[in-house]
């Protein structure tokens, strides 16, 4: 079904971020200050001969080796500045409500603009293996969201790889590449829920939770790429979920990050499973 703002997701996520108890962690090799409590933990690599900037934010409501996010920014955040990508969704709502998101965040940065997300998969995979193997998250416990640029690249990792993930939110994402393999901007045409690459997408994706969201008004990334992923998702009976925003343009990230039950659900689908019960 397609959720819209109302009190009650508001008053759940504000009950949800007084009510949850977590430790606090403290490392002080990682510490970035006292005033934010966040462990900010640097992973840039260099690989292929190119620069990849990525942090891994634990505040002060995350239990270093939990529960994490895998976070892919937008367009306007690529770089290697190694900080812009903290700076919009995800990460800055994390930071301004940390109790609300007790999560470990896996932030990196794309270097290049004019790139999707997918042509830096081997980079990308090779970040979350470093953040493993310094047992910074839980492996079977990782999420994964981002906003447009970042959208589609949650939509392209989630399909292309659901065994890294518990559960996927993408927010005002397409699911074709818009930008081609040269760089170059790509003409599309309006998604319909029986293209193939979307019923494709979907039956990949269909294999975990999901929630969509997207401005009703979004003039960047058309609405119909959310509504017709959902759509096919719903025709296989997936666990999807779809919110549009409504009077909201391209920027749907703040009310899915800041006034939505989005951490809730991403608590309840990275809880620790008891395999002895």
């Amino acid at each position: 079904m397609v959720y819209h703002i109302d009190m009650l997701a508001t008053l759940t996520a504000v009950l949800f971020s007084i009510t949850l108890h977590f430790s606090v962690q403290t490392n002080d090799e990682s510490l970035d200050s006292q005033e934010s409590a966040l462990q900010s933990v640097d992973l840039t690599m260099t690989i292929n001969d190119r620069v990849y900037p990525c942090k891994v934010i634990i505040n002060q409501a995350a239990e270093r080796g939990g529960a994490a996010i895998l976070f892919l920014h937008g367009y306007g955040e690529c770089g290697t500045d190694g900080e812009k990508q903290l700076t919009v969704g995800l990460p800055k709502h994390a930071k301004d409500n940390p109790k609300a998101w007790p999560f470990v965040l896996i932030v990196p940065q794309k270097p290049i603009f004019n790139t999707e997300w997918e042509d830096h998969e081997d980079a990308l995979l090779k970040l979350l293996t470093k953040a493993r193997e310094q047992g910074l998250y839980d492996p079977d416990r990782l999420a994964i969201t981002g906003l447009s640029q970042g959208g589609h690249g949650t939509i392209y990792f989630a399909s292309h790889h659901p065994e890294l993930f518990t559960a996927a939110a993408p927010v005002c994402g397409y699911v074709e590449r818009r930008i081609s393999k040269e760089q170059t901007r790509l003409s599309v045409k309006a998604a319909q829920q029986d293209d193939p690459a979307v019923v494709d997408t979907a039956k990949s994706l269909a294999k975990l939770p999901v929630w969509l969201f997207h401005g009703e008004i979004d003039s960047v990334v058309p609405v119909s790429e959310s509504q017709s992923l959902y759509a096919a998702l719903q025709k296989l009976d997936a666990d999807v979920k779809y919110t549009e925003v409504p009077d909201t343009d391209h920027n749907s990230w703040d009310f899915a990050y800041q006034e939505s039950e989005l951490s809730v659900w991403f608590f309840d689908h990275t809880r620790k499973v008891d395999a002895h019960p």
